[in-house]
């Protein structure tokens, strides 16, 4: 796969599916900036306790060997194909778990750096996908 610039543009929504599993196609979109050319800004993926670190647990793989993955891949089929193999989980459980993580999920130890990120003022309830986008949106605002 060709290197992304997440200086310039975000990755895809967490709320975007491959294979039925929710955060795929965006930590493929950062795995793509940690490759050599790309460049991955702010977005980071497989940090202990994150979405990320879910979705890479259930596949058995690190972050170092998901970005292997994805440089070896051609396409997010490719990649899925990969990481089907070793999956613990089905993608539709896992996708049902993290659509449903808010706010007050976050762990405690990263609650101060979320908050720097994302800001303090969300309701307990709300949904991380939806802080995620908000964010994404924020950063990069579509052009009319």
């Amino acid at each position: 796969m060709t290197p992304l610039d997440l200086t310039k543009v975000s990755p895809r929504s967490p709320r975007e599916e491959l294979r039925s599993l929710c955060m795929l196609p965006r930590m493929i979109d950062i795995a793509r900036a940690m490759l050599p050319g790309g460049h991955v800004g702010d977005y980071q993926i497989g940090r202990e306790r994150t979405l990320s670190a879910v979705v890479l647990d259930a596949f058995g793989t690190s972050v170092a060997q998901f970005v292997q993955v994805v440089g070896d891949a051609r396409t997010d089929d490719d990649v899925a194909e990969r990481l089907w193999r070793a999956a613990t989980v089905p993608g539709e459980t896992l996708s049902v778990r993290l659509r449903r993580f808010t706010v007050s999920d976050v762990p405690a130890e990263l609650r101060p750096e979320f908050q720097r990120r994302y800001g303090t003022k969300h309701p307990a309830g709300r949904l991380v996908f939806d802080v995620l986008d908000a964010d994404d949106a924020r950063t990069f605002p579509r052009k009319a």
